[in-house]
């Protein structure tokens, strides 16, 4: 379940020196209050959805809205609102979103660098990860590699989730028949996004 919604937080309170309660009439005893409603999910500050603020005064302790302030109180308040911007941390979740999508976005690069270089020199053992004619997915494991052409074995299982290809990845699942394609073959599998993974085991 996500949980969102919205949450204010105070951001300044200023006397005012010359404002005068219509309540009870004191001069000098308005505070003007700034406050930010954000948008969060999860308890996590999205973005600053708007600010708003109340008058309080400090003798009698009326309290008005930014509507119901006479002229003069919305004409203070308006310049203390509009030197007040929201923190920071208020935008912690569109940070960490932005960060998240860049990180993604590097991770994917480099990924992509180190497949095209699986591509140009293939070595025994590289495991490819491909998508089935009937939309499952399974892989083929390199044997043998020469000048043109990868000798491979197709994995005798496949799955119909994605996620769930490592584990079918299994030296016993390579037993079948052995076969042979070009290097240019893979490649266009590869171009074609049929292929869509290639890992190796690093020593």
């Amino acid at each position: 379940m996500i949980i969102y919604g919205s949450k204010v937080a105070h951001l300044k309170s200023e006397q005012s020196r010359r404002a005068t309660c219509e309540s009870c009439s004191t001069k000098g005893s308005i505070v003007f209050s700034v406050f930010s409603k954000h948008a969060h999910i999860f308890w996590i500050p999205l973005f600053p959805v708007g600010k708003k603020g109340v008058s309080e005064c400090q003798h009698c302790k009326n309290v008005l809205t930014m509507k119901e302030m006479p002229a003069d109180f919305k004409e203070e308040y308006k310049k203390i609102k509009s030197g007040t911007k929201p923190p920071v941390w208020q935008f912690s979740g569109l940070i960490l979103i932005v960060l998240l999508v860049s990180w993604g976005m590097y991770s994917s690069g480099e990924q992509t660098k180190r497949e095209l270089s699986y591509l140009a020199e293939p070595q025994i053992g590289d495991v490819y990860e491909f998508k089935t004619g009937s939309s499952y997915y399974s892989t083929f494991k390199i044997l043998a590699v020469s000048n043109d052409s990868l000798h491979i074995a197709y994995n005798t299982y496949e799955t119909d989730r994605i996620g769930d290809v490592d584990k079918i990845d299994k030296a016993s699942n390579y037993l079948g028949e052995k076969y042979a394609i070009s290097r240019q073959q893979a490649q266009k599998m590869y171009e074609d996004k049929e292929v869509y993974d290639i890992n190796r085991k690093e020593p």
